[in-house]
């Protein structure tokens, strides 16, 4: 299935056209680009990334091959929504999402999530998000979820998180899941660890080791504007976040 919508961003009168696609309906040729703008717009690794590969240095752009793009984030085809951004026939934004049950109900997770460094602050990334909504799968969840290690990830009112929310369901939800990386993530923080004293709230220990400068930069200007729930974000960690919704109205 395939879902176009067009949507004005208020920084350019030019439209941009947003798709939601059936993980089995991703061309190969569509997943390289994916793969490319990971590649040129994510992150930088950060001193720790050494321990993941001899061959990785730190300051270097973190890289994804079209094939692990593929076997991280479309592990379940049929459960899986690949959401794309085009602005004058160039990919300039993307968000997957894979479905699953758990004990309690069924989770939306948001597996990557990037958009064109050159069009942030222009909405893009939660028009991707909203996307997500009018595919089928996402009309019968009712959590969703992501790991990030950028603040700004989730889109959402950071200020609103319900932490119980998080305490009660993430264990569950990472149990269960189909997605290898997510399941094998080590729940971290005081939410789920007595006497942490390390600063984290709600985080997952997933070995990505990427540049925390710019995520720290962001996080600053959350706190300033008022409360951060999350806590802080550790080598390796990323936040965790997970937020109920009602059937039919993920995302909304």
């Amino acid at each position: 299935m395939s879902v176009t919508q067009l949507f004005p961003t208020p920084a350019s009168s030019t439209s941009i056209t947003y798709n939601a696609i059936s993980g089995t309906a991703i061309s190969d040729d569509l997943m390289k680009s994916c793969a490319q703008l990971f590649s040129t717009n994510y992150g930088i690794w950060g001193e720790n990334a050494t321990s993941i590969s001899k061959y990785i240095k730190p300051g270097q752009p973190v890289k994804m091959t079209d094939s692990k793009l593929r076997s991280q984030s479309v592990s379940i085809p049929d459960h899986t929504v690949l959401v794309t951004c085009f602005h004058h026939e160039k990919l300039v934004g993307h968000a997957f999402a894979s479905v699953w049950s758990f004990e309690g109900g069924v989770v939306g997770w948001i597996t990557q999530l990037v958009v064109d460094r050159s069009l942030r602050r222009r909405y893009i990334a939660t028009h991707l998000l909203q996307t997500l909504k009018l595919h089928p799968l996402f009309q019968r969840v009712t959590a969703i979820g992501l790991v990030s290690s950028h603040p700004a990830a989730p889109n959402v009112d950071v200020y609103a998180v319900d932490l119980s929310f998080i305490r009660e369901h993430a264990a569950k939800i990472l149990e269960a899941s189909p997605v290898d990386y997510i399941k094998s993530a080590q729940l971290r923080g005081d939410l789920f660890q007595e006497n942490s004293n390390t600063g984290a709230v709600s985080s997952a220990f997933t070995e990505f080791y990427v540049d925390h400068a710019e995520p720290s930069k962001a996080l600053e200007q959350f706190k300033a504007k008022g409360k951060w729930c999350l806590g802080e974000l550790l080598e390796g960690h990323e936040y965790l976040a997970l937020f109920p919704v009602s059937p039919g109205r993920a995302l909304q």
